[in-house]
């Protein structure tokens, strides 16, 4: 794509997820691929990470929720992150 390019719909992106890539691993490709060019690019040294977000309880009626902040050290959300990832690739036996 160019830089005018018109973006793909995200229903388009998440119909390729759901159907047409569903048994691969492309955009764990794709990912990894952009990480290597950042790194390459010295875009990126991969030494410290900085991560804000706020967890929201999932629930389908949008006028009935809760909310919810969660504190979280780093180094915690990391390894649980990393666990999480680890038990995907082996209940869906991934390569490494």
């Amino acid at each position: 794509m160019k830089l005018n390019d018109p973006v793909p719909h995200h229903s388009t992106i998440s119909w390729d997820r759901k159907t047409r890539f569903k048994d691969t691993n492309i955009f764990q490709e794709l990912f990894d691929e952009v990480v290597h060019l950042a790194i390459n690019h010295k875009m990126v040294g991969g030494r410290v990470l900085f991560s804000d977000s706020t967890h929201l309880k999932a629930n389908a009626n949008k006028n009935k929720f809760t909310r919810e902040e969660v504190e979280v050290e780093t180094r915690e959300y990391l390894e649980e992150l990393n666990k999480a990832v680890e038990d995907d690739r082996i209940n869906h036996e991934k390569k490494l």
